[in-house]
């Protein structure tokens, strides 16, 4: 059947879902192919290919067949099924007619039965209207019952078995048939009806939703042909606040074309269909010249012919940013004059941000410094201690401290620098030397501190906890043996045993709702990259103890733990986000702790020249097959069931081991083999953590 043909036909049912349109298509497939059949066999008769003159039972047929084509063409369903009362002519005609009767009318009551059911069968399966299905029961056991009672032995009028024909009773069978279907039909159609109900609920209780909405809402639906082709979008609803904003009334715009609306309201001014894609989630920013006011238009489509667009104003934001920006240059001009070093330390010793000046003869960059602690950059231990304390001080009493120090600075010999510390904020500290613009600083602080509070507010909308098995599992587990534990009748070691249980459960739990907010940062745009000096050897030794308590929380003692390190310096360390390559290796081991029984696990890193290093972790456990390496890495994806219910796990860690990896700019690599182990691995560049400063007092 051509596209565009079965584009029309779907164009007829529009409110019809799916299913209900398929059904709807198989009706017309099986009609369409009937009639061919019935046509072809009407030629043939013609052309006296039969002996028997089939003309009258076959153009019977063709009749009913021709109008329900109509009928389906034009949308009409219920119609085109009420044709299917007329099929006891062509059964009069077949199998009761002394005329014109092929088979013999005292024996062909089964023939007839089947007949019957077959539309029986279509009915039930299309129509929605009991009385439909009633209707029909009537008029087909009625001919029936009349051929019965023409055609049988008075005998046989009451008998429930024939046994001539070794048979039931033709109208008990159909009746049998008939009254099963329809109680099916009628538990069927209970439930649609309920569901509909649910339906129009659901409905009514958005169009209230949206009512209340306190930002404008359009809602619109695609016109289409009687192809099937679309040609266009017309208004199906606006709400109360958009009524409000563009001073227009739903009354007015409900079923106006979309094109119409847009140039009423934005005067040709806007490209109104850069605003949405019906394939997509969008969102644009817009301003309207003539009222002067922006909008953040989110276009969500809801299915293929239905979209939804959201209009918030933000045109005191868009004000606040601008007048935001006017401040912020003129600040710039005002530290630039202004020959003072800013410092951003945090309550950790951490440097935040550094802003160098030429004039003070310090040569280093902001990025040498940035991630550098105040141990790292070459202060004495003395001064360490000095500096340590006076950010505590500041932090808890909110006073200013001074610190006298000396740097030796190229071309100019020994420097010294009064270091004043002022509290930041609950976390940090901001610490002014000379030489460096002061203003210029407090203008770049503002903007990290407006960037931070964008990103909490974005983490705070973007972060959603989905409550899966891998949470109901264990917190069952908690729940019921904890309420186990307060009988009188449980054991010393049976209380032990359950309180093991209970907190293994607990630390899964931890694990699954860890692994969700990871989840939610990625997906809400939050995580970012956050580059600073890392000890490796502490990261693997740390790894390597938290490894061996989970492998004895497993019962998995058994297995041997290898950490590697790549560099014998304990104190090695290099620039890199290193919670990131933790959560990453983490993930990984988690992964080969689940799936190794016997033998070992191994992980660490390798350097590979200057510039390179490889982080690995590799076990003995069953192995993945090849065609699942990149399957294992989507989310919530398990190569079968058997294995989740086996291992258990929510599906997420290796997709955010994956993520993590991505962010850092390289790519998980999978080597295994079925049976014997597996080795993930990726490789970084790196920048070796070298101290920036030397210290002479």
């Amino acid at each position: 059947m051509p596209k565009k043909f079965e584009s029309g036909l779907n164009s007829k049912y529009p409110h019809l879902h799916k299913q209900e349109l398929g059904h709807i298509r198989l009706f017309f497939y099986v009609n369409l192919l009937l009639l061919a059949g019935a046509s072809i066999m009407l030629i043939l008769d013609f052309l006296d290919f039969f002996n028997t003159n089939y003309a009258p039972h076959i153009l019977s047929f063709t009749g009913i067949f021709i109008l329900i084509y109509f009928f389906l063409r034009e949308g009409k369903k219920n119609t085109a099924l009420n044709l299917l009362l007329l099929l006891p002519v062509p059964a009069y005609l077949l199998m009761i007619s002394a005329r014109y009767a092929i088979f013999p009318p005292e024996s062909s009551y089964n023939f007839e039965v089947y007949l019957y059911a077959f539309g029986l069968a279509i009915l039930l399966l299309l129509s929605e209207k009991p009385f439909q299905i009633i209707t029909y029961l009537i008029v087909t056991t009625g001919v029936l019952i009349g051929h019965v009672l023409f055609q049988a032995r008075k005998e046989l009028y009451f008998q429930l078995l024939w046994k001539e024909s070794n048979s039931f009773h033709p109208v008990f069978l159909y009746l049998l048939i008939g009254g099963l279907g329809f109680l099916l039909f009628m538990a069927y159609h209970l439930k649609l009806l309920e569901k509909k109900q649910r339906i129009h609920s659901l409905r009514e209780n958005q169009i209230r939703i949206f009512s209340q909405y306190f930002e404008a809402i359009l809602r619109f639906t695609t016109e289409r042909d009687e192809l099937g082709e679309r040609i266009g979008y017309k208004v199906t609803y606006i709400n109360p606040a958009f009524e409000e904003y563009f001073e227009v009334r739903n009354s007015e715009v409900k079923g106006m074309p979309v094109h119409l609306l847009f140039q009423k309201l934005f005067r040709g001014e806007i490209d109104w269909q850069s605003l949405f894609d019906p394939s997509k989630r969008m969102k644009k920013e817009i301003l309207v010249p003539h009222t002067e006011k922006w909008f953040q238009v989110t276009s969500i489509p809801v299915d293929k012919d239905n979209m939804i667009c959201f209009f918030e104003n933000i045109t005191s934001i868009k004000t606040t940013i601008t007048e935001l920006g006017n401040s912020k240059h003129r600040y710039k001009l005002l530290l630039e004059t202004i020959p003072d070093i800013f410092f951003v330390i945090d309550k950790d010793g951490t440097y935040i941000d550094y802003v160098p000046k030429s004039d003070t003869g310090i040569d280093k960059q902001a990025a040498e410094i940035i991630g550098s602690t105040i141990s790292e950059v070459g202060f004495s231990a003395r001064m360490v201690k000095q500096v340590s304390k006076s950010i505590k001080t500041v932090l808890v009493s909110d006073s200013i401290e001074t610190i006298e120090y000396a740097l030796e600075v190229k071309g100019k010999g020994t420097c010294f620098f009064e270091m004043r510390m002022v509290k930041l904020n609950n976390d940090a500290v901001m610490a002014v030397s000379r030489d460096i613009s002061k203003q210029k600083f407090a203008v770049q602080a503002i903007e990290e501190a407006r960037k931070k509070a964008e990103e909490a507010d974005m983490l705070k909308a973007a972060f959603l906890q989905n409550i899966s098995h891998e949470v109901r599992t264990p917190l069952n587990a908690v729940v019921g043996f904890s309420n186990i534990l307060l009988t009188d009748e449980v054991s010393r070691n049976e209380r032990m045993n359950y309180l093991q249980i209970i907190a293994r459960n607990c630390q899964i739990l931890l694990h699954v709702f860890s692994d969700t907010i990871k989840l939610s940062k990625i997906q809400s745009g939050v995580e970012k990259v956050n580059n600073q000096l890392y000890n490796l050897n502490g990261l693997v030794n740390e790894l390597y103890r938290q490894t061996a308590y989970e492998k004895g929380q497993l019962e998995k003692d058994h297995l041997k733990i290898f950490p590697v390190m790549g560099n014998d310096n304990p104190k090695f360390s290099i620039v890199c986000d290193g919670s990131k390559i933790k959560d990453i290796l983490d993930s990984l081991i988690d992964n080969a702790l689940k799936f190794t029984e016997e033998g070992e696990i191994e992980f660490g890193y390798y350097l590979m020249g200057n510039s390179q290093i490889e982080f690995f972790v590799r076990d003995t456990g069953i192995g993945i097959p090849e065609d699942q390496f990149d399957k294992i890495f989507d989310r919530f994806y398990q190569i079968d069931s058997r294995m989740k219910r086996a291992y258990g796990g929510s599906g997420i860690g290796l997709s955010l081991a994956n993520d993590f990896v991505k962010m850092l700019g390289s790519k998980i690599k999978v080597e295994s083999i079925l049976g014997v182990g597996s080795r993930f691995s990726f490789v970084l560049h790196y920048e070796p953590g070298n101290s920036h400063l030397k210290i002479v007092r």
